[in-house]
C-alpha cells in the first residue's frame, strides 16, 4: 500500500471527525440557545406573575384602607376590634393596616397601648 493513499486516508477520516464535531457543537449552540430562550421567558413569565399578584395585593390593602376610612367618616373612631371584624381579619392585619394609615397622615391614635386605644379620622389629611 502506498503511504500517500494512506496518509490521505487518515486525513479524510480526520477531516469527517472534525466535520461531525463541528456538526455536535453547531446542534449544542442550537439547544443551548433554545434554552436561553426558554428561561428568558419564563422569568418574564414569573416576573409577570409576581407583578400581578403584588398589585393584586395592593389593590386589596388600598380598598381595605378605603373601607376603614368610610367606616371613620360615619364614626368617630374606630378600633382594632372595630377593624377585624369590620374587614374579618387577624389582630395583627388590622393593626398593620391601622398602623399605615397613621403613618400617611389620614388617622391618629388615640392612647398608648392596650384596650384604650382608638383611632380618628385625621380632617386636614391633604391627598397629594
Amino acid at each position: 500500500m502506498n503511504y500517500t493513499y494512506l496518509t490521505f486516508i487518515i486525513l479524510l477520516v480526520f477531516v469527517l471527525l472534525i466535520l461531525k464535531y463541528k456538526k455536535n457543537i453547531d446542534k449544542i449552540k442550537r439547544e443551548n440557545y433554545k434554552l436561553k430562550t426558554q428561561l428568558e421567558n419564563q422569568k418574564c413569565e414569573n416576573l409577570n406573575q409576581v407583578l400581578s399578584s403584588n398589585t393584586q395585593k395592593q389593590n386589596e390593602i388600598t380598598l381595605r384602607k378605603s373601607k376603614v376610612l368610610e367606616f371613620l367618616t360615619n364614626h368617630e373612631t374606630i378600633t382594632n376590634d372595630q377593624v377585624e371584624a369590620l374587614l374579618k381579619v387577624s389582630n395583627s392585619t388590622a393593626y398593620r393596616l391601622l398602623e399605615s394609615l397613621e403613618q400617611e397622615g389620614r388617622i391618629s391614635q388615640i392612647g398608648k397601648t392596650g384596650k384604650d386605644v382608638y383611632y380618628i379620622k385625621n380632617k386636614f389629611y391633604k391627598n397629594i
